[in-house]
């Protein structure tokens, strides 16, 4: 796969006259700008004979969002992507007369951008770099293309840029440090431990084979963590293998400036049911906090509270992922600690291994939503001020996904209200998969979304 900068091209080209920054004028006017918000304007052209096909169009859109959802997203200079998607069934001859190029409305300026695009079957994508030298402002996206009988074919897409008015909301010394060691009773001993005793997946009298089946399922939930920030399927099609989240996910770390800090075990008696209660930190204003004890807004407890996943205990798969081991926990055996190391090695291993693998996803999982929403997600109202999510009184969708319609998603994104996840959602054994960030959340712990509000 070729680098983003494999193919440099030139900036824009600016008139002689400019003096090459914002002047007074033009700073009042972008922040005027953000106060209207933002302006979008898409316009195509669909041809109802075009190159022998019946209705063909070409689509462009941001982040790989669709019209509706992306119309409204404010992006900075640079960082973000754009998407180009041509007809299906253009001959080869009229796919290969192609021209995509970006306007400086202000300047009038027009570059030729169509060799940055990597196309995989009809989606072209490029991600908009530095070096093509957008500034803030206007500017139109046209794509054409030509058939046999000279036949033009185009479409037009009008963005905003944005400044990044004070920076991203999520930076590279951000840290999220998961306590597993946190004792709110008092009595001693990490309250993991004693959830996982209470859901009969730990033996009470297991002693010292306690703490590595503890520090097993707490490995497997980072893990689990890791994952939905280090994405490997390019969720906003940058082109690049790897797409990671510049977060650390620490078990272990001194708390400090940058470091939020989420608990994991123990009650919460104002949410008993509630298996994550977290802070959510609007725009990641607080780069480093306590989630525990008394931090959340009404006073009670956050974190994360292992122990009310007993709320599944109905669920057929809590048996199948958890059942044998509960019938004789860990710990009640001689020979289990050794067992973690082997998970293949007999019967009574691969039980082991099912419940700490089922397990571990599934509080992976609900850290992953926990964590995001200390790092900001979801911001809540409509483009340009937020994400798509619900306000304060809209009860259980409160900074959780919605849809463009104020509908909660058909699809089981991470960020969706947790009272909607069944257990198979939660262990990624469901249809979807893992359940992962949309890719507007995507955009947003990328840095590829300015919000107006900083």
């Amino acid at each position: 796969m070729s680098p983003t900068d494999a193919n440099p091209i030139m900036p824009l080209p600016r008139p002689t006259d400019d003096p090459g920054g914002l002047s007074g004028g033009t700073l009042i006017a972008v922040v005027g700008g953000l106060v209207i918000g933002l302006l979008i304007v898409f316009f195509g052209v669909r041809q109802e004979r075009f190159a022998g096909l019946d209705a063909a169009e070409i689509a462009i859109r941001i982040n790989d969002l669709g019209l509706r959802l992306g119309r409204d997203v404010l992006v900075p200079t640079y960082g973000w992507t754009m998407q180009v998607e041509l007809p299906d069934g253009l001959p080869e001859s009229v796919r290969d007369t192609l021209k995509i190029e970006i306007r400086e409305e202000r300047t009038g300026a027009i570059v030729e951008i169509t060799d940055r695009f990597r196309f995989d079957g009809l989606v072209g994508t490029t991600l908009i770099a530095e070096d093509l030298g957008l500034i803030e402002g206007l500017f139109s996206v046209r794509a054409t293309l030509v058939d046999a009988d000279e036949q033009l074919l185009q479409t037009f897409r009008r963005q905003r840029i944005r400044t990044w008015l004070g920076g991203p909301p999520i930076g590279s010394r951000q840290i999220v440090h998961f306590d597993f060691d946190v004792d709110r009773d008092g009595d001693g001993r990490a309250d993991f431990e004693a959830d996982l005793e209470g859901l009969g997946l730990l033996a009470r009298d297991a002693g010292t084979a306690a703490g590595p089946f503890a520090e097993a399922i707490a490995d497997r939930a980072l893990a689990r963590v890791r994952r939905a920030y280090d994405r490997t399927d390019d969720p906003n099609r940058t082109g690049r293998d790897r797409d990671q989240v510049f977060v650390r996910f620490e078990r272990e770390i001194d708390d400090g400036p940058l470091v939020t800090r989420i608990c994991i075990g123990g009650r919460n008696a104002t949410h008993p049911d509630s298996i994550g209660f977290v802070r959510y930190d609007p725009h990641n204003s607080i780069k480093g906090s306590e989630e525990c004890i008394g931090t959340a807004e009404d006073g009670s407890d956050a974190g994360l509270f292992p122990a009310a996943f007993s709320v599944y205990a109905d669920d057929p798969l809590w048996g199948d992922a958890f059942g044998p081991l509960i019938a004789a926990p860990f710990g009640s055996r001689p020979g289990d600690t050794a067992l973690l190391a082997t998970p293949d090695a007999n019967d009574r291993a691969r039980v082991i291994a099912t419940a700490i693998a089922r397990f571990g996803d599934a509080l992976g999982t609900v850290m992953s939503h926990e964590s995001a929403h200390a790092l900001g997600l979801v911001p809540t109202g409509k483009p340009s001020l937020g994400l798509f999510a619900g306000d304060e009184q809209a009860g259980e969708a409160y900074a959780h996904n919605l849809t463009v319609e104020d509908t909660l998603p058909g699809e089981p994104w991470l960020m969706n209200p947790g009272g909607g996840f069944t257990l198979a959602d939660l262990t990624g054994q469901g249809a979807a998969g893992e359940l992962r960030f949309r890719p507007l959340n995507w955009a947003y712990l990328k840095d590829r979304v300015v919000l107006k509000a900083r």
